[in-house]
């Protein structure tokens, strides 16, 4: 992998403990990776995990627990990395969920689907910013192809405005995301590190039937997708890619003005951070 120097990367995968994240674990366990895992459930629920990935060779895997209903929790994962490691390889940003039925907030006021799966997500790689600049790292966003047909208004991030639906909170986040990625590489400040986004296909998880009445892959076969994306030789400065293939993303993803404005509003729902943004 280009953007380390070592022969086993130090990889950051959220939301590891099931569907597509689970499968993520096992290939970068048996690739040698260092590993340190995400999930929201407690420690002592995932011991038949950790005891399956040490099976495979593993002998440095750390598992940390976060809610990302709560930006406080991100923050503390965010502590609990850096006491773990001094560097990040790869930070895959894998954790997501589905779009509620009905419009929800969580106790930090943001729309939850949005929160999740994108205001967290940018938070745990402002923080981990440092660790991934030691170590000339690479982001990894696991976006959906979805994004395509997102509307979303930056001025309206929190879905006050808009008409509401599940899977329109939903690809609305993953667009967000596409286009934190190509921030990352092109806007952020410097010095930066690589990042990339990713559709990783119709994948057959608990998290695609709760919005979508269609069947999907094989959950190795997007896992497969992301692994490549985290340690593909190269760098990918900031492609949108539909499973292992670069592809046009959403327009507003390439507008560089537009992604400014987004992450101006982005970083303004993390007031604490305003530092770390443009």
């Amino acid at each position: 992998m280009a953007s380390s120097s070592t022969a086993r990367p130090t990889v950051v995968l959220t939301g590891a403990t099931s569907g597509i994240g689970e499968h993520v674990a096992h290939l970068l366990a048996a690739a040698g990776s260092r590993l340190i895992m995400h999930g929201p459930q407690p420690p002592e629920s995932q011991v038949s995990l950790l005891d399956r990935l040490n099976q495979l060779g593993v002998d440095d895997v750390h598992y940390l627990q976060a809610d990302f209903d709560h930006l406080a929790a991100t923050d503390r994962l965010a502590d609990h990395i850096a006491d773990i490691t001094d560097r990040v390889d790869v930070l895959i940003n894998n954790a997501g969920r589905p779009g509620p039925r009905t419009r929800q907030l969580t106790g930090d006021g943001n729309e939850r689907t949005l929160q999740t799966n994108y205001l967290a997500p940018v938070l745990l790689t402002a923080r981990l910013t440092p660790l991934l600049r030691t170590a000339r790292g690479r982001v990894v966003h696991v976006s959906s192809a979805t994004h395509v047909s997102a509307s979303l208004d930056v001025d309206d991030l929190n879905m006050q405005r808009a008409p509401y639906s599940s899977t329109g909170a939903y690809s609305r986040s993953k667009l967000a995301l596409v286009a934190h990625a190509r921030w990352l590489t092109g806007q952020a400040p410097e010095p930066r590190f690589d990042a990339v986004s990713l559709h990783p296909g119709v994948i057959r998880t608990p998290l695609l039937h709760a919005m979508f009445a269609i069947e999907g892959d094989p959950a190795p076969q997007g896992a497969r997708n992301v692994e490549q994306a985290a340690l593909a030789a190269g760098p990918w400065n900031g492609q949108y890619l539909d499973e292992d293939t670069p592809a046009q993303p959403h327009p507003a993803a390439l507008d560089a003005e537009w992604r400014k404005h987004l992450m101006q509003h982005t970083f303004l729902l993390l007031p604490q951070h305003r530092s770390d943004g443009p």
